[in-house]
């Protein structure tokens, strides 16, 4: 496969994880990346144990200044020594004041008295190279923000990486290896963690961002951004009818680039749109390269349509909201898609980025004077990863590093893996202390609460609500 249609094939993928609440990732489509086999982790890829490991060193316990913490203290845990599912990771890892000291009786992989080995398997190099580095960046940024309050219950946690190199072989036999070494997954990021998910049975937990249909389906996988894996809709009718009633939307146009999963995905807004008692317009099919959305553009005016919601990727969300311009038109809700947030959509679209509005499920980074959590966020990832710049994959796998957290601290001095397992079955109710809206990991359900943002002179503002989240 050539390197432009491996570009192609994650443009869709990049879409499709980030909006309001994703699609499924097909056989087809991971057969597109990987060659036939790729489906069943079987792909041509590098052979079992040669992707890169790498072991992330944290500051020691207690060094440098500590971020702000993450949220308020939960309620009191049956064991005295172990935390509540939902307590601020940092007050109660129990390094620095004594609450929880290690206790013996750990035998688990990847576990001793002084520290906690986790994996993370992601897209570094290979065809479009760094594509899963922000999502390690974050679970790093997490794993030094814990660590410099003393660690889990005294103890260190440690990042050991992979890069499966865009590859399903890759990704399965390096998920087979670092079983065997760590303690448990966290924060992996690449789109083809299909390959892996036969290995991550018995009690082996994983929180991280599931984009295959397989790993989605995983009892083991438990995702900061739960995707209903049996593919009902994508959860936006509540969206939109805030739209309506609040922003005056009336006609919305629906946008996809031509491909089985993200015409389902678009479709399936369409389905939402109208229930929420609006029209439509469209939907309009581009192709999966397409660079010119002139005509887009001039057919959404001509049908006047007064909103537009995408699951283009980044690049073509810029490239639509130029061509308004250029043909003097601007929707009254130009929602191009939750992946438009950040710096990297308002570099590309410059001025044309001009009264976006974005509906989000997670706080924004200007929130961060405001959100303790978002702080934390802001400060460690930015000390971990100096001159990154901080986005959806690296929001999500804090968030999962954080969920990790808390299902060691509920686990008690002496961690296992089924202990681990067990506390993240009863996580229902799951916001990252605060950094997102309230989610059901273990029902593999997203909620129902979000925020609105818009680009005002050039940079991103809150619209609604004035603080947190909402239904509506």
């Amino acid at each position: 496969m050539t390197k432009r249609r491996h570009l192609g094939f994650l443009l869709v993928v990049l879409c499709l994880v980030t909006s309001a609440c994703g699609a499924r990732l097909s056989k087809e489509q991971v057969a597109a990346a990987n060659g036939a086999g790729a489906a069943n982790g079987t792909g041509t890829g590098a052979a079992a144990g040669s992707g890169t490991k790498t072991t992330t060193a944290a500051p020691a316990a207690g060094s440098g200044t500590a971020g702000p913490a993450a949220g308020a203290p939960g309620a009191a845990a049956a064991d005295p020594n172990a935390a509540a599912p939902g307590a601020d990771p940092a007050a109660a890892a129990g390094g620095g004041g004594g609450a929880c000291a290690p206790a013996p009786g750990s035998t688990d992989p990847g576990v001793s008295d002084t520290e906690i080995k986790l994996g993370n398997i992601s897209t570094i190099s290979g065809p479009v190279p760094g594509f899963g580095q922000t999502g390690q960046n974050g679970v790093k940024a997490y794993f030094n923000y814990i660590n410099s309050q003393g660690g889990v219950c005294g103890r260190k946690l440690t990042l050991v990486t992979s890069d499966d190199r865009l590859d399903a072989g890759t990704n399965r036999s390096e998920t087979e290896r670092l079983s065997k070494e760590v303690f448990g997954f966290v924060g992996d990021t690449t789109v083809v963690d299909d390959g892996g998910a036969d290995v991550l049975t018995g009690s082996i937990a994983d929180c991280s961002l599931s984009i295959g249909a397989k790993r989605r389906a995983s009892p083991n996988n438990f995702s900061p951004n739960p995707i209903d894996p049996n593919g009902n809709g994508n959860g936006t009718v509540g969206i939109f009818s805030w739209l309506k009633a609040n922003m005056g939307l009336t006609k919305v146009a629906v946008v996809y680039p031509a491909q089985a999963d993200a015409r389902t995905s678009g479709q399936a807004y369409v389905a939402d749109i109208q229930a929420a008692g609006l029209a439509v317009a469209g939907p309009y099919e581009v192709a999966v390269t397409e660079t010119n959305y002139a005509g887009v553009a001039s057919k959404i005016k001509t049908d006047a349509a007064d909103g537009v919601i995408t699951t283009l990727e980044v690049n073509g969300m810029a490239k639509l909201a130029q061509a308004f311009k250029q043909i003097g038109y601007t929707p009254k809700v130009p929602f191009y898609g939750a992946q438009a947030y950040g710096q990297q959509f308002l570099s590309l679209a410059g001025d044309a980025a001009e009264g976006t509005v974005l509906v989000l499920t997670y706080a924004i980074f200007e929130d961060a004077g405001s959100n303790p959590a978002v702080q934390s966020f802001v400060d460690w990832y930015q000390r971990s990863n100096p001159g990154s710049k901080p986005d959806f994959f690296s929001v999500m796998s804090w968030a999962a590093a954080d969920m990790m957290v808390q299902a060691i601290q509920a686990a008690g001095p002496a961690p296992t893996r089924d202990k681990v397992l067990a506390a993240l079955g009863t996580l229902t109710a799951f916001d990252a202390h605060g950094f997102m809206a309230p989610r059901n990991p273990a029902g593999k359900k997203i909620g129902d609460q979000f925020l609105v943002v818009k680009v005002q002179g050039g940079k991103w503002v809150r619209q609604f609500p004035d603080a947190g989240f909402s239904a509506g």
